[in-house]
């Protein structure tokens, strides 16, 4: 599972940013309604989107900063 860690980091976060602007935002803003079913696609591509974000994050950036830190 630590293998894979990176892809789980991401996808948390692609959805608690759904979260964030489906959900949190139109509790606090009475112009936005508050229909997050409506948006079920957006989250379904957050999940691919979290794992992209995932590896450019947590896997890609940090063998860089290695890498970057050797020479």
């Amino acid at each position: 599972m630590a293998k894979y860690n990176w892809a789980i980091k991401g996808i948390i976060f692609m959805i608690v940013i759904w979260l964030i602007i489906y959900i949190g935002i139109p509790m606090f803003d009475d112009t936005k309604p508050m229909e997050p079913e409506k948006n079920i696609i957006n989250l379904i591509i957050a999940i691919p989107a979290g794992v992209a974000f995932g590896w450019y994050r947590y896997k890609f950036l940090k063998e860089k900063l290695e890498k970057r830190k050797e020479n």
